[in-house]
C-alpha cells in the first residue's frame, strides 16, 4: 500500500530544516548588511579629492592610486570644460572636498568664482597648470583675457610636462588629506613610468611623420603643447582662440584655407565631442584636406580609446600619426 502524504502537513523533521535554513538566511543577511555598513563607514571616512576635469581625475586617482581617496569629477566627461557652470549641487561638492585639483588659466572659466570662493573658505585648490613651464598659444590665436599673460591652459597634452608635476601634486594630496607618504609615493613612481612609455610609445607612433608633413591645423588652439613636445608647428586654428566658445568668421576660413594650401596641410583636426561644422567648410573649400576627430579636453566614455589618460595620449598620436604619416 502507498502511503500519501498531505502536502500541507510537514514532519517534525521537515520543520527542523526549514527552521535551520531560516537561521542561517538570517544570519548571512546579517554579516552581509554588517559588512555593508562597514564599506559605507570606510568610504565616509576617506578623503575626498575633487578634480575639475575627467583627465585630471584620472591623473589624481593614479597618483592616490590605492583607493584611499574618493576621486570626483565635476565638469561630466564629453564636456567642455570652457563652458561648464557649476549647479549649487556642484558647489557643495567643491565645498565638502578635501583638496580639489583644477586646471587654471582659465580653462574652467565658468567654474573661477566658485574655485575662489570655495579657496577663501578654506579648500584648498592645487592648480596643475601653475606646476609647469607654459607656452604662449601656438598659432598666436590666443583671445584677451583667456588664460595668464596669453598661456596656453591646454598642458595636458604633453606628458612629460605633467609628470614633472606630480611630485608636487603628491606632495599636496599627502598634506591635505593625510595619506600616507610612502604608499602615495609608490603610486606616483608607478604612474610617472607609465607616462614615460607612453611618451616613448608616441615618438615611435610618429616617427614615420616628414618634418615637413609635421603641421597642424585644429578646430580651436589646443595642440600647441603636443607640438612643443613632439617636434609640430601649428598653422593655424579655425577659430582664432584657445576656447571652441569662440567664433569663427567667413575671411578668417578663407584666409586659413589659402595658408593650408601653400603650405600643403592635409588635414584639420578637431574636438571628437564637438561641432566639425566649419571645419567641414573648410575642407570642401580645400580640396583633399581630411577632417580627423581628436579627444580634447575630456576623456572619452568607456570603450572608446580614451577612457584614461594614458589611452587618451595614445589615441590622440596615433591618430595624428595616420592623418600626417606616409
Amino acid at each position: 500500500m502507498r502511503l500519501v502524504l498531505n502536502s500541507g502537513a510537514r514532519s517534525p523533521r521537515s520543520r527542523a530544516f526549514s527552521a535551520a535554513v531560516a537561521l542561517l538566511a538570517i544570519l548571512v543577511a546579517g554579516c552581509g548588511s554588517g559588512a555593508g555598513r562597514d564599506d559605507q563607514a570606510a568610504a565616509a571616512d576617506r578623503p575626498v579629492i575633487v578634480a575639475t576635469t575627467s583627465i585630471w581625475a584620472d591623473v589624481v586617482g593614479q597618483v592616490a592610486c590605492d583607493g584611499a581617496a574618493t576621486i570626483e569629477t565635476l565638469v561630466p566627461a564629453g564636456a567642455d570644460p570652457h563652458s561648464f557652470e557649476p549647479s549649487l549641487a556642484d558647489r557643495a561638492q567643491m565645498e565638502r572636498a578635501t583638496l580639489i585639483v583644477a586646471n587654471g588659466l582659465r580653462l574652467e572659466e565658468g567654474l573661477d568664482d566658485a574655485l575662489e570662493a570655495v579657496e577663501a573658505g578654506g579648500t584648498e585648490v592645487f592648480r596643475m597648470a601653475e606646476q609647469v613651464e607654459t607656452i604662449a598659444y601656438a598659432a598666436d590665436t590666443g583671445s584677451p583675457g583667456e588664460g595668464e599673460d596669453g598661456d596656453d591652459p591646454h598642458v595636458w597634452f604633453d606628458p612629460v610636462r605633467v609628470s614633472n608635476a606630480l611630485p608636487d601634486l603628491a606632495a599636496r594630496v599627502v598634506a591635505t588629506t593625510g595619506l600616507p607618504a610612502s604608499s602615495i609615493d609608490a603610486c606616483l613612481a608607478s604612474y610617472r613610468d607609465d607616462l614615460a612609455e607612453v611618451d616613448a610609445a608616441i615618438e615611435e607612433m610618429l616617427a614615420d611623420v616628414s618634418p615637413a608633413d609635421r603641421k597642424l591645423v585644429t578646430n580651436h588652439d589646443a595642440l600647441g603643447y603636443f607640438a612643443d613636445r613632439y617636434g609640430f608647428e601649428v598653422v593655424g586654428a579655425v577659430i582664432p582662440a584657445s576656447s571652441g566658445l569662440a567664433q569663427t568668421s567667413p575671411a578668417a576660413l578663407e584666409e586659413l584655407a589659402s595658408k593650408i594650401e601653400q603650405t600643403g596641410v592635409s588635414a584639420v583636426f578637431v574636438e571628437e565631442q564637438g561641432s566639425r561644422d566649419d571645419a567641414e567648410a573648410l575642407a570642401r573649400r580645400v580640396e583633399g584636406l581630411a577632417v580627423v576627430p581628436l579627444f580634447t579636453g575630456s576623456l572619452g566614455e568607456p570603450g572608446s580609446g580614451a577612457d584614461t589618460y594614458l589611452s587618451f595620449l595614445s589615441t590622440n598620436a596615433r591618430r595624428v600619426a595616420d592623418a600626417l604619416g606616409s
